[in-house]
């Protein structure tokens, strides 16, 4: 900035924090008020472009933009008149006008702060909005403070924070009110990724929740102590703050200080714990928080714990949640474990309490809450309940004010538990279900696999492959050669060190901390084997003589062949060193931070006991943490692995929520995401690299179906509740099956639209019943090839100059449903198939559907080919694999397929097609029914199968209730139908 423009930074910061909260005005005039000088709109625009990202005042610009781009009570008309809708370009424009700024100035702001676009996405039952009502005519410090400390003291980009602000909000709103003078409880469940920061958002919930007037939160977290005092730090550092943990002691006094908890911790003696100030806390309304459990301790019996718990009624003659007394009274927050032992003394102690439960708001957090929390035992055979769904349950019956919202990132078991709550209270998120964004710059399944490129057409190199860059195949099972297994940790080993000196390497040249740097070891679930594979480690640590020839020339080797080409291609703004002889002075730095708690940096976690042995050298809250974990177990749900750079995993799990949360490897890597390496088992018997990729796009299938029933309708009615997603489940996880045990299973659907995406129909019979496949491929699948007559070139639909090479053609729609119906399918995959033709057939008779083009994709290269009697051309083969047991389909169509085909459904010109608003698509590939390395091996007609992949006109659709339709089946009678769900049966 030139030196007559103003010093904006602080004014613009100080303005903005409070007019972000109402309509934008006219800012000029006050901000130059704020600078004591005149502020032109060139002074800011010269701001805004040159001002660095962390400063103050561009902080609060992106936040109060972000704000008015996400705001759905903002009311500001467009250009056309108009009222304009959250997250759009118009709804920008219109703010920055209102600013009083010109169409040159929105076009910068727009350029350095893009509009916020919201991205959770809510499955909710009807609720009567309150709390945007009420934030504005009660205390929100507890909020502002911790919106505050996320962005000047953790440098949350303002979309992130932002995106917080509008999901707690969605949470909270469907909470009850506080002082409503009527009972009601709300049980919701919030779905977001594995190791993606759930902590942060329920922290946020928790602060707007108190703020709003909730006096008791307990937050359930994992089953192990460790995690337990992790998130009760993470509260006390960024929610609760200086004043609540000091609770008016004088942390000088020596005597006070021995019974303090942070009086060692680093960030607490740098100042790094979130202030409010006495004046704030002493503000009309506001409350303070009391802790009843400490970093040091779980909820222990009276008189330690629920005595401190005293609610004064200021007015003795109103209840408790009444205004008048619930705004003079403090809040209580108890972080305890999900562990029998003090949950059953949180119960003892709150039973004396009924009266004052009675009319107590309370709010109970369950992270983790598919883990121990869902009540696993068979309701025909038991009466009784797992102890700790008893326990939780318990404490609902005992605080009937109580809102219950569980945390989770696998949560197939949570909406799958029984939602009949007419004998009993159970844990299903009736109210709503959230599915949050996926965050800015997590590595997720998006960055460790390659879903999206189309290898026929791009080389694969460390910079396209994220399985190149990323991934490093190892042996595994029982009989694995043990010199072979020697091997593969070592090289494991080697690249946790020299990782380690390149992160020494980026703190020198660019003065970043970087305090935590792990390696994670996972083989087996047993105990002995953690033992086996720690005395393998350490053998190989204490022989690996790193600072000297031998190892240094591994190391040197292991740069050359593998980091250096990475981090060129990876590494973004972050140095990379030229050489290894650059690097190599940093190699004795990392093996000196390694050892720098003793010789051993190896640790065994696989209990709790041996957890808390280790708690010291785990704490990633109090000191530095560089270390090898060998076990994972116990850490592999909720407790964070900071520093996480090197995953060596063998283990095979047969559950898909279990192997889904052992993905350590996902999370947030800033400035070090191209040193990250997953060793993972891939052989002739287990390939788990393929096998999460499965899994994780199952999740991100689970969140798209979401997505599609999210919101209202016409009528401002949900278009599905809560109670109705199990059958969306079992579309997309066969094996979850909605006949199990239950009477949510007893759902059924009975007509299901696929409007806007495609179904990929590839769950076929079993490879060995080949009179089965023969019957499919010569009745349907090349009588349907054979209409694809018409070789053409098919442009994506990205935005990019793309192209597929294709065969295309048309078929009738009844000539299509006469061939579809002929189609024979795996047994357990017909409850999907059923649905789907039952709107396919609706939507034909009313001439929605009228026929379907085919797309039968060809190669751009020359590739593996077999030639059909039937056909005209020879057929392009394919590689796509059966997944592994329990599934019961094939991986998924290449992307590039679908991306040529969506322009059809869509009603648009496609080439040799044209266009109509009542054609639907179908896209057909072969492939080889066997396993294969790759698509250079020759198949057979005997091997060949066809994978069909349909999306009906998005036009079949006229309302968003048409898009599903159920029934609930009683269970002694499974061919009556007792309800309609969907009562306008549209389809």
């Amino acid at each position: 900035m030139s030196e007559a423009t103003p010093n904006l930074s602080l004014p613009l910061k100080n303005l903005l924090q409070g007019l972000a909260e109402q309509a934008p005005i006219p800012i000029l005039p006050m901000l130059s008020g704020f600078a004591r000088e005149l502020v032109t709109e060139d002074d800011l625009v010269e701001f805004v472009q040159q001002a660095p990202p962390n400063d103050p005042g561009m902080i609060q610009l992106r936040l109060a933009l972000a704000k008015w781009d996400a705001s759905d009570n903002l009311k500001l008309p467009g250009v056309d008149g108009q009222e304009t809708g959250s997250g759009t370009i118009a709804r920008r424009v219109a703010v920055v006008k209102s600013l009083g700024l010109s169409d040159s100035a929105e076009t910068v702001l727009r350029e350095k702060i893009p509009v916020y676009v919201e991205g959770a996405i809510v499955i909710s039952k009807e609720f009567k909005p309150w709390y945007e009502e009420v934030r504005h005519q009660r205390s929100t410090m507890y909020w502002d403070h911790y919106e505050k400390y996320l962005a000047q003291e953790k440098k949350w980009p303002a979309p992130s924070i932002n995106t917080i602000d509008q999901s707690t909000n969605a949470i909270v709103e469907r909470l009850a009110n506080p002082t409503c003078p009527d009972i009601k409880r709300t049980k919701g469940l919030v779905v977001g990724y594995v190791q993606s920061g759930k902590t942060a958002n329920f922290t946020g919930v928790i602060a707007k929740a108190i703020d709003a007037g909730y006096r008791l939160v307990i937050v359930m977290t994992g089953t192990i102590e460790i995690l337990r005092a992790q998130t009760q730090r993470r509260i006390d550092m960024e929610l609760m703050g200086v004043e609540n943990v000091l609770a008016g002691q004088d942390p000088k006094d020596p005597e006070v200080a021995k019974g303090l908890d942070y009086q060692q911790d680093e960030e607490w003696l740098a100042d790094r714990f979130v202030r409010h100030s006495q004046q704030a806390l002493d503000q009309p309304g506001v409350a303070r928080i009391r802790r009843v459990t400490t970093h040091k301790g779980d909820y222990k019996s009276l008189p330690h714990g629920m005595s401190q718990l005293r609610y004064e009624r200021h007015d003795k003659t109103k209840p408790l949640n009444a205004e008048e007394n619930l705004f003079h009274t403090d809040a209580y927050v108890v972080i305890v474990k999900k562990n029998s032992a003090p949950l059953k003394k949180l119960i003892k102690d709150l039973k004396p309490m009924r009266d004052t439960l009675n009319e107590l708001p309370a709010l109970i957090i369950d992270d983790e809450s598919d883990v121990a929390s869902v009540n696993t035992k068979d309701p025909k055979k038991s009466k009784d309940r797992t102890i700790i769904n008893k326990l939780i349950t318990e404490i609902l019956e005992l605080v009937p004010r109580a809102q219950y919202v569980g945390y989770t990132a696998t949560p197939f078991a949570n909406v799958l538990i029984d939602p009949d709550e007419t004998d009993k209270i159970d844990l299903f998120p009736s109210d709503f279900v959230l599915s949050l964004p996926r965050p800015p710059q997590y590595m997720g399944v998006q960055e460790f696999h390659d879903i999206d490129p189309e290898w026929e057409n791009t080389p694969k190199t460390m910079a396209t492959s994220n399985e190149l860059a990323f991934i490093r195949a190892v042996s595994g099972g029982p009989d694995v050669d043990p010199v072979l297994h020697r091997d593969e940790l070592r090289a494991a080993l080697d690249a946790w060190v020299l990782s380690g000196a390149i992160k020494k390497f980026r703190e020198a040249k660019t003065g970043r901390t970087f305090r935590h740097h792990t390696m994670l070891v996972h083989e087996d679930v047993r105990n002995a084997m953690h033992l086996d594979s720690a005395s393998v480690v350490r053998g190989l640590w204490n022989t690996g003589k790193f600072t000297s020839g031998e190892g240094l020339s591994r190391l040197r080797k292991l740069f050359d062949d593998d980091y250096a080409a990475v981090m060129v291609v990876r590494a973004d703004a972050e140095p990379v060193p030229a050489s290894f002889d650059e690097l190599k002075p940093y190699v004795p730095e990392a093996v000196a931070e390694m050892t720098s708690s003793g010789a051993d940096p190896v640790l065994v976690v696989n209990s709790d006991k041996n957890i808390q042995d280790q708690q010291q050298a785990l704490d990633f809250d109090k000191s530095r943490v560089w270390r090898v974990l060998v076990g994972g177990t116990k850490l592999s749900r909720g407790f964070t692995v900071e520093g996480l750079t090197i995953s060596y995993f063998r283990r095979k799990a047969g559950q898909a929520d279990t192997l889904m949360q052992a993905g350590r490897w996902f999370g947030f890597r800033e400035g070090y995401r191209d040193l990250v390496r997953l060793y993972i088992r891939r052989d002739h018997k287990v390939d788990l690299y393929e096998a999460f990729e499965a899994l994780l796009l199952d999740e991100e299938a689970f969140r798209d179906e979401l997505g599609k029933y999210a919101g209202l309708d016409e009528d401002n009615k949900p278009i599905v509740e809560p109670r109705h997603i199990p059958p969306l489940v079992s579309q997309h996880l066969p094996w979850l099956k909605p006949t199990a045990r239950n009477k949510m299973f007893n759902a059924v659907v009975k007509a299901r639209a696929s409007v806007g995406a495609f179904h990929q129909l590839s769950s076929i019979p079993p490879r060995e019943e080949k009179a089965k496949h023969k019957h499919n491929l010569e009745t349907v699948v090349l009588p349907l090839l054979k209409l694809a007559d018409k070789a053409e070139t098919l442009p994506y639909v990205d935005g990019t100059t793309r192209q597929q090479h294709a065969r295309v053609g048309l078929v009738d729609a009844a000539e299509f449903l006469a061939l579809f119906d002929q189609l024979i399918w795996h047994q357990d995959y017909q409850r999907v198939i059923d649905p789907l033709r039952a709107f396919i057939v609706t939507a034909t008779e009313k001439k929605r559907i009228r026929d379907w083009a085919i797309i039968w994709p060809q190669r751009a290269v020359p590739g593996r080919e077999l030639g059909f009697e039937e056909l005209s051309v020879p057929a392009p083969i394919f590689k796509r694999s059966r997944r592994q047991a329990p599934r019961i389909d094939f991986t998924g169509e290449n992307k590039r397929n679908i991306l040529a085909a969506e322009r059809v459904p869509a009603g648009e010109s496609l080439p040799g097609i044209g266009k109509s608003d009542t054609r639907g698509v179908l896209v057909i590939s072969l492939v080889a029914d066997r396993e294969e390395k790759s698509e250079a091996e020759a198949a057979s007609r005997q091997e060949i199968v066809g994978m069909i992949s349909l999306r009906v006109p998005d036009k079949s659709i006229q309302s968003k209730r048409e898009l599903i339709q159920y029934g609930v089946v009683i269970p002694d009678k499974a061919d009556e139908v007792a309800v309609d769900v969907d009562a306008q049966k549209a389809v």
